[in-house]
């Protein structure tokens, strides 16, 4: 395959349908991906509410009558007449003809009776019934997942039922034998792939490491019941390798940089992928592919968000490079700039990169912004 985005077209024909769910508004969390409006079905608060403790009353006067309390959770439906009054609390549900709430620092009580030291009619303290949602009204979250105000706000619904995505599966199967060893680094593809994934909202079933065996990867990839499972490792052609006689390859390989001996295989209309082992290639191929497969899963978009640059405004010699090549660099304000050694294995570019640069060969660069 000589491009890395018709491959993303490729791998996306084989993601599983969408499928949604219906849950309570109450049992949502920021990793449910909306689906539909909310919409509210009753007026909410039903009823207007008292916006401090204190007596209830309907008319302006020195000595009122208790005639009962309100509750927070319950609706009092007693008739409230002249010169008499409900005790309330901040939030108390209230009856309609409640024109005044007197704070109860001004109230003073005795034998029944509540006597006002002192109010100004204008502050009502009352709060009107659907003062937050009116009954019919729609809110428009479809196709988001809720940041943490909104989730605050919706959970605060009772029993609306909401629309969601249910998310893709994943299996990650890290491999190589020198770091079961004492190894100078952890083996921390199948980590960083595993946080990745987690951390744009879908599931990763299991994660492991396993040594070079190959009857042991072939008995983790057969009991693989996830959606996409990614083997990271052991895509090269050395005697520890994997044998891909074994797997009905549909790509062996892209021509791109880093991340050339990359392997896909679809069985049973699951999608199973070889990334390479060195953590440059690994970490472009979790930042461009997986990124676009969730990205078109969701619908939200059908490529994740570049900026076209024109070759011309980057200063590096793209003349010494053989194939499409993903680089790593560094964007300010200023300028891009390209780091010199774009060695697969150099973890440092990782760490300082905040972008990657896509040059296919001609005079337009797509750059793509490292946000996790």
């Amino acid at each position: 395959m000589d491009d890395i985005f018709k491959t993303i077209k490729l791998i996306s024909s084989y993601l599983p349908k969408n499928k949604f769910s219906s849950i309570f508004s109450q049992n949502l969390n920021n990793n449910h991906l909306i689906k539909s409006n909310i919409v509210i079905k009753k007026n909410i608060p039903p009823q207007n509410q008292s916006s401090m403790d204190g007596i209830a009353i309907t008319n302006i006067g020195k000595k009122f009558k208790i005639i009962g309390k309100s509750k927070l959770n319950i609706f009092n439906k007693i008739k409230v007449n002249l010169n008499e009054c409900l005790i309330v609390k901040t939030g108390s549900l209230i009856p309609d003809n409640i024109k005044y709430i007197v704070p109860q620092e001004q109230v003073f009580i005795n034998e029944g009776n509540a006597y006002v030291i002192n109010f100004n009619k204008n502050n009502k303290f009352i709060r009107k019934k659907g003062h937050i949602f009116k009954k019919g009204s729609k809110i428009d979250l479809q196709n988001k997942y809720l940041s943490f105000y909104e989730l605050s706000s919706i959970k605060s619904l009772k029993d609306i039922k909401v629309k969601i995505l249910q998310p893709l599966k994943f299996k990650i199967i890290s491999t190589g034998s020198e770091f079961t060893k004492d190894h100078f680094i952890l083996p921390t593809n199948g980590y960083y792939l595993n946080n990745f994934i987690k951390k744009n909202n879908h599931i990763v079933e299991k994660s492991i490491h396993i040594k070079d065996d190959q009857k042991l990867l072939l008995k983790e990839i057969n009991n693989s019941k996830s959606d996409i499972t990614v083997i990271i490792g052991g895509t090269g052609k050395s005697k520890d390798d994997i044998n891909f006689e074994n797997f009905n390859l549909i790509i062996d390989g892209l021509d791109l940089k880093p991340g050339r001996p990359f392997k896909l295989f679809i069985k049973k209309n699951k999608i199973y992928m070889f990334f390479p082992g060195n953590p440059c290639s690994s970490f472009v191929l979790t930042n461009i592919i997986i990124k676009s497969l969730i990205e078109i899963y969701n619908n939200r978009k059908s490529q994740i968000k570049y900026d076209l640059i024109n070759i011309n405004n980057v200063k590096f010699n793209f003349k010494i490079l053989k194939r499409k090549s993903f680089l790593f660099g560094l964007r300010d304000q200023k300028s891009i700039k390209v780091f010199n050694n774009q060695e697969s294995s150099n973890l440092k570019n990782i760490l300082y990169a905040n972008c990657l640069i896509y040059y296919d060969r001609t005079n337009k660069l797509r750059l793509y912004q490292i946000n996790d």
